[in-house]
């Protein structure tokens, strides 16, 4: 009997249809299209950028940011340059950067005065500048202000050695567009402009004098205003002052004067008081000394061996006393010694050496902060009519170093620096020469520098403090004869040669 098998059930085929497809892959591509867009929208407006070049040079301060941030009001700037201008693309790459970290409060714009001429003549009529100048041009709630191409740069004259070898123009030193176009961009924003008087009549140096150009530049530069002041020709110092410079007076002030002074203190005054050692001045060391910096009459200097020029200009090496001091700058409770601390230097001239009181800051609710000390081995020799040939350290009357040379002091403050409050402010630094060209040589301009961080501070403009100048930096590769013979090799035998290896590997291949 013959038995029947049951067929095996064929597979069930599941049919996709064209269609099906099609929709499916245009649903993919538009997730994709979509993921894709979505990463470019979040990149495009919350993005990173990162400076990699070798000296940091597009990188801005963070006083830059931090005003940038705080724009009340959109900034344009527009860029004048003709494009022979050394620093055009330095600059075009800082406004950039200034642009990318302003969240679109700052504009820049760059102008060719050859190429656009409709466009130049729109911005003479506007601006009111000449067609030859290298500027760049804020504008800022109807206000402009000009920063010129000079303000921006350091330059070095070339050695004779340079000018034998046909180099005749001025070398890039050191870029300084930052400073210029933040400073400049500050007294834009702020309510009124910086004013600083220079006090005169009792011998102080002249404030045009050929000695006080790097000075005035400086304040150029920092858009801080200057102008000479008698204290005997006004009824008190005047209100558009930000502040007031004493700068080594020679004869003594009246009381009157010293009066004058104090109610400007009183009412929220700043104060920068450079001290002669060698002039008698009661009266104006009498009032110092009420805010708790005690002059003490001396003069810093030590003994030992130093170079100097015989008769014929040549070096030699000889004992003596030194009295230019050295100084170093310690930590201090103000933003002066911002980026400084360590540094020493040399300070040019005579100076005198100051005393703390800390029971009258106590008394007058002071915050005194010493920023400038003497460096090792200085003494304050209190006998100042001596010959320095019998100059020795006596402990029983002359100051044992370290010596405070420059301090700080502020009333009305508080140590919270998240608070800001209007308080009355002073330095007093023991030199009178610190502010001239020969002291900023000494220096390596190092004081000048210095002077500018205390005159932020006293002004309250604590944001620009710090900003350094971008070097200008030529790398040079020094390679032996040995290396330059390698290198030779290299290039002549070793590369071509990979070429040629792995071009016989391929025509093996294809003979193969």
């Amino acid at each position: 009997m013959a038995t029947s098998s049951t067929p095996e059930a064929a597979p069930k085929v599941v049919k996709i249809h064209r269609f099906q497809i099609g929709v499916n892959v245009l649903f993919q591509s538009l997730i994709l299209a979509g993921i894709v867009l979505m990463f470019n929208y979040m990149s495009f407006r919350h993005f990173k950028r990162w400076d990699f070049s070798r000296d940091q040079k597009y990188a801005l301060s963070s006083q830059t940011l931090n005003r940038l941030k705080s724009l009340p009001k959109p900034v344009k700037a527009i860029v004048f340059f003709s494009s022979a201008a050394e620093i055009a693309p330095d600059v075009n790459n800082l406004l950039r950067e200034y642009e990318f970290s302003s969240d679109k409060k700052f504009k820049f714009e760059v102008v060719d005065p050859y190429r656009n001429l409709s466009r130049v003549q729109e911005l003479q009529a506007k601006y009111k500048f000449r067609a030859n100048e290298n500027i760049v041009i804020l504008d800022f709630d109807n206000k402009n202000k000009f920063v010129n191409a000079a303000d921006m740069a350091d330059f070095e004259m070339p050695d004779q050695m340079s000018m034998m070898m046909g180099q005749s123009q001025p070398r890039l030193k050191a870029f300084k567009g930052e400073q210029a176009i933040t400073s400049a961009l500050m007294e834009l924003v702020e309510d009124k402009p910086n004013k600083l008087y220079f006090a005169s009549g009792h011998g102080e140096p002249d404030l045009n004098s050929q000695d006080l150009t790097v000075f005035n530049e400086s304040l150029k530069r920092q858009n801080i205003k200057i102008a000479p002041l008698n204290l005997l020709n006004v009824d008190s110092i005047p209100e558009d002052a930000s502040g007031l410079i004493i700068c080594g007076p020679k004869y003594d002030y009246t009381q009157l004067e010293v009066k004058r002074i104090n109610d400007f203190w009183e009412k929220k005054g700043r104060l920068f008081v450079l001290l002669n050692p060698f002039a008698k001045t009661d009266h104006l060391t009498e009032w110092i000394s009420a805010q708790g910096i005690v002059p003490q009459e001396d003069r810093i200097l030590r003994t030992g061996t130093f170079l100097k020029q015989d008769d014929q200009g040549k070096p030699q090496l000889v004992s003596g006393v030194i009295g230019d001091p050295v100084f170093d700058i310690v930590d201090s409770r103000t933003k002066i010694t911002k980026d400084l601390v360590g540094v020493s230097k040399k300070l040019l001239g005579p100076t005198e050496s100051l005393q703390t009181d800390p029971a009258r800051e106590q008394i007058a609710k002071l915050h005194i902060s010493p920023v400038m000390k003497s460096g090792e081995g200085f003494w304050g020799e209190t006998d100042l009519g001596g010959s320095d040939e019998k100059v020795f350290f006596d402990p029983k009357k002359d100051h044992i170093g370290p010596l405070n040379i420059g301090v700080a002091v502020e009333k009305g403050g508080v140590d919270d620096k998240r608070v800001k409050m209007d308080s009355s402010r002073l330095f007093v630094v023991g030199n009178a020469e610190m502010l001239g060209n020969n002291a900023y040589r000494t220096s390596e301009g190092f004081t000048i520098d210095l002077t500018v961080n205390v005159l932020n501070w006293l002004l309250d403009r604590e944001e620009v403090i710090g900003i350094p100048a971008k070097e200008k930096k030529n790398v040079t590769i020094s390679l032996t004869e040995k290396q330059m013979g390698k290198l030779a090799w290299g290039v002549i035998l070793f590369l071509p040669g990979i070429v040629a290896f792995f071009g016989v590997i391929n025509w093996l291949q294809r003979r193969a």
